[in-house]
């Protein structure tokens, strides 16, 4: 056979590695840095849904630059330790159930042509997640969770958020590309 072909694969391989090790430190950072952002969420309790908003940014930039796998797994990290390690658990909850996948399930949901039926799964998605927050925070927060009519109001006020998110979030990632990315340059980083 060729031995310099082996060389040839085995340098590959070694790059291949060495490009797979680089996104992994980079979510490990990316992970604890979203559990300490949501740790301030705890520490300034009118914080809670800003922290959880800013750490979804996070997710973004990892769909962007590392891809849907490496989202994930950054999600599933981070909300599994805020879920454990947070005193207070609504910013870890306010993540695991909307913020957190959100971003993920959007760059989806932003491949589909018709704009109706985008808005209808995106709303539904958004009810879903809502619904989901309301049984974890009546679980785990029960002191704080009040039913009845007020929770009527909160719901429809969480639709209200949910749509002006989703926008801004559009907005946010339009920023990243044409402002942000050349100034940090992580894609140069992951090469």
């Amino acid at each position: 056979l060729r031995p310099w072909l082996l060389v040839v694969r085995g340098w590959e391989a070694a790059r291949w590695a060495a490009a797979v090790g680089k996104k992994f430190v980079v979510a490990g950072v990316l992970v604890a840095l979203s559990v300490i952002i949501l740790y301030l969420g705890c520490a300034i309790e009118v914080l809670d849904l800003t922290m959880s908003a800013i750490v979804s940014l996070l997710v973004v930039v990892i769909v962007i630059e590392m891809g849907y796998k490496y989202a994930w797994l950054t999600y599933i990290a981070t909300a599994i330790l805020s879920i454990l390690l947070l005193p207070q658990k609504s910013p870890a909850i306010f993540y695991a159930c909307f913020m957190g996948f959100y971003p993920i399930i959007k760059s989806y949901l932003e491949r589909i042509n018709s704009a109706l039926a985008r808005w209808i799964i995106k709303l539904v998605v958004g009810n879903a997640a809502l619904a989901l927050m309301f049984i974890l925070m009546s679980l785990f927060l029960p002191d704080e969770f009040e039913g009845g009519w007020l929770m009527l109001v909160t719901y429809l006020l969480g639709i209200i958020a949910f749509l002006m998110y989703d926008v801004a979030l559009s907005k946010l990632i339009t920023l990243y590309f044409v402002r942000i990315r050349d100034r940090i340059k992580i894609y140069k980083f992951l090469k």
